[in-house]
């Protein structure tokens, strides 16, 4: 089974798809499991935003699907599909967005 978000009903909630590392930057794997990991992370990439994400702000961020962001992560849901991890939490909890300066 597959999850299919339906964007109408997020209101103001994000998806993303949190950021799992498996190499660390010098090479080393890391043991941890993808569960783990993705439930213990504040990183992610910005899936899917709902509707009406930030809607009482006077200007929305300039955020957009493919976007990395930090989130507040004990406000937020984990869901599981298969391999894939999904995190679920309202526009409120995105607290920035970055870029790894590559």
């Amino acid at each position: 089974m597959t999850i299919q978000f339906k964007q109408e009903t997020l209101a103001e909630r994000v998806v993303l798809k949190p950021y799992i590392e498996t190499v660390s930057k010098g090479g080393i794997h890391i043991a941890r499991d993808s569960r783990s990991q993705a439930i213990n992370t504040d990183r992610g990439e910005i899936f899917m935003i709902g509707p009406q994400a930030w809607y009482d702000l006077p200007k929305k961020p300039d955020l957009k699907v493919g976007d990395k962001v930090y989130y507040s992560h004990y406000a937020a849901k984990t869901l599981q599909d298969g391999d894939t991890f999904y995190i679920i939490c309202n526009d409120k909890d995105i607290l920035v967005g970055y870029s790894d300066g590559e």
